[in-house]
């Protein structure tokens, strides 16, 4: 891959960004998985969350930014009570351009509705699948309402499962504070909850018997506990399901080889994707994520690096969100691991590395041009934070791939 900077742009020790300019080795990511055994369509996959009339106003645009896919199959629960004193709620959904069907549930507590999601989704597939052109769904996702699913990711992360066996797919956190407090056993619903069809039916047929794990504190380990103790199932776990846990600055995890990700949780909850100040708003910031996803699509993250040993700096390139300018030689050891940028507990499944102290760091802004001919070529704006020692400024990269 070649990357290209605008010659007007220097740094602030006032080298020239343009010796960055040139051939670029990608590096390669974290997670590798074995070769695909099945490909799914979109339609395959119904996706399935819980949520109040109240809360969706404030997580529209999560749901938005997976949404917006022709062929999207997706359900919204809401406890009924609270639905029919809020029927215009369809309406804005439709007016924010949200395709799910819309079905109401008489439980009234939240963790306990989200333990019957699965069972909602099956009566929704099983139900409509009579009168309906789509493919049979052979997947069944469920997860937080403020969840960004990546949903091509997730169909490339699939191609490595066969849908015909009764598999319970996610991840567990990634803080230690939380597997302490609540176990490792079960996939954390924030990063998202994938049952195969055969699981999802056996799951249904014993619902009356999970029911005897309503009294746990959340939905995703009433689920869990349900799968491991009453249907002997064990979790499937893969990394690219992400809970997101962690408090403060999450720029050394995204830049650490993430490409491949199919899901994120608790954005502005708990980290910002780009800690900069030119947006404050939620909305702003996913509607930046989701250009820089479809640009990119499974190339989102990945990471190129260029080292000019002259000036004894290394320039990484995460594509799709960061260019980072360090003044020093990064090793391919030192990108195995995750720079920790962010406040207090580690990750249980990564080492890290020390918080760089001299680097600069500016995050994608917006895509000005994008040409196809016998390569692609992308001219995008990254900008950086402001700080007290620094002029706010931007970078013109041209990326041809």
């Amino acid at each position: 891959m070649e990357s290209m900077f605008d010659d007007e742009v220097t740094h602030r020790n006032n080298k020239h960004l343009v010796t960055f300019s040139g051939e670029y080795e990608e590096i390669p990511p974290m997670l590798t998985m074995n070769n695909s055994i099945q490909k799914y369509d979109l339609e395959e996959i119904l996706f399935a969350v819980t949520t109040n009339t109240k809360r969706i106003q404030t997580t529209i645009h999560y749901l938005k930014f997976w949404t917006n896919l022709s062929n999207i199959n997706c359900l919204i629960v809401f406890d009924e009570m609270d639905f029919v004193n809020h029927t215009n709620i369809t309406e804005y959904l439709i007016y924010e351009g949200i395709p799910c069907a819309v079905q109401t549930s008489s439980v009234l507590r939240y963790e306990e509705r989200y333990l019957e999601l699965f069972y909602l989704a099956w009566n929704k597939e099983t139900t409509v699948k009579e009168y309906s052109e789509r493919k049979k769904v052979q997947w069944f996702a469920i997860a937080d309402d403020d969840t960004i699913w990546f949903v091509y990711n997730l169909l490339r992360t699939l191609e490595h499962y066969n849908s015909s066996n009764t598999i319970y797919l996610g991840n567990i956190s990634t803080k230690k504070f939380q597997i302490t407090q609540h176990g490792d056993y079960f996939a954390y619903g924030g990063g998202g909850i994938l049952f195969s069809r055969p699981l999802a039916l056996l799951f249904v047929q014993h619902r009356q018997e999970c029911k005897r794990f309503l009294k746990l504190y959340n939905g995703d380990e009433m689920i869990g506990k349900c799968v491991i103790e009453e249907l002997k199932i064990n979790l499937t776990k893969n990394k690219n399901f992400h809970q997101m846990d962690h408090i403060g600055d999450m720029t050394g995890l995204m830049e650490s080889g993430l490409d491949g990700l199919v899901s994120l949780h608790h954005l502005f909850k708990l980290w910002q994707p780009f800690p900069d100040t030119n947006i404050n708003k939620s909305n702003e910031t996913i509607h930046r994520l989701n250009i820089a996803y479809t640009t990119f699509n499974k190339n989102f993250l990945k990471r190129y690096l260029r080292i000019n040993y002259n000036t004894n700096q290394s320039m990484l390139l995460t594509l799709g969100y960061s260019v980072s300018l360090f003044n020093r030689i990064l090793s391919h050891t030192e990108l195995s691991l995750i720079e920790k940028t962010w406040c207090c507990d580690e990750v249980v499944d990564r080492i890290t590395r020390p918080e760089e102290k001299n680097k600069t760091t500016w995050y994608f802004q917006r895509l000005i041009n994008k040409q196809s001919t016998n390569s692609i070529k992308y001219e995008m704006i990254y900008k950086k934070k402001f700080n007290i020692n620094d002029q706010y400024s931007s970078l013109k990269v041209t990326i041809i791939n």
